[in-house]
């Protein structure tokens, strides 16, 4: 009865130590295989850099480049601005650089057949018989005056108009409307003082 007792205990015993080699191998192997991937991936931090301790670097010396004398840069002209023509042209003898004298009265607000006190222009210098053009000016000194219009059609002599024109503010301006045809001088006057305004002519076309 002994012997078949301690059969049991045997083999027992026979499997611990079967299982206690098995888990030494075991760790064994784990142990070598941990050593391995340690060395791989930790093992070479010293030379990160991949140069190894105590080794340099060595440069190779450094040659100066030859450019290429036969490339050059070329850079384009810069264009300057030519004045215009009108600017450009020289005068001529007897000519300025201020409007001409023989400017049309509607251009020249103040002429000489006029009182310098009134300036009158006209808002087109020729237009189509029948329609408006407005007579308009500055009189100074001449606030509240009623100033008649007068006209002369193609040098036939001066003539009244049918209409007058208020001066406010030192200001006036007015209508005018003629189904004839011709050349039309233009002009403002004060029957109270007599003075005159310069003259502006309009041309009606048929």
């Amino acid at each position: 009865m002994d012997e078949e007792n301690d059969s049991p205990v045997a083999n027992g015993l026979v499997a611990l130590v079967a299982v206690a080699l098995v888990i030494g191998l075991l760790a064994a192997i784990i142990a070598l295989l941990g050593t391995r991937l340690v060395g791989l991936t930790g093992g070479g931090g010293g030379s990160t850099d991949g140069v190894a301790a105590g080794e340099s670097l060595s440069l190779p010396p450094l040659e100066p480049t030859e450019l290429d004398s036969g490339l050059l840069i070329t850079l384009a002209p810069v264009e300057t601005p030519t004045p215009s023509e009108s600017s450009s042209a020289p005068l001529g003898v007897g000519e300025s650089a201020t409007p001409s004298a023989s400017a049309s009265a509607s251009e020249s607000p103040t002429a000489a057949t006029g009182d310098r006190d009134i300036a009158l222009q006209a808002s087109d210098g020729s237009v189509e018989a029948g329609d408006e053009v407005m007579l308009s000016g500055t009189y100074h000194g001449g606030e509240g005056a009623v100033l008649d219009i007068w006209y002369d059609k193609d040098g036939e002599g001066w003539q009244e108009f049918n209409l007058d024109a208020n001066v406010y503010g030192g200001v006036f301006q007015a209508f005018v409307t003629t189904y004839k045809s011709g050349t039309f001088v233009w002009q403002v006057r004060d029957p109270e003082t007599g003075k005159k305004s310069n003259e502006v002519r309009v041309h009606y076309e048929d």
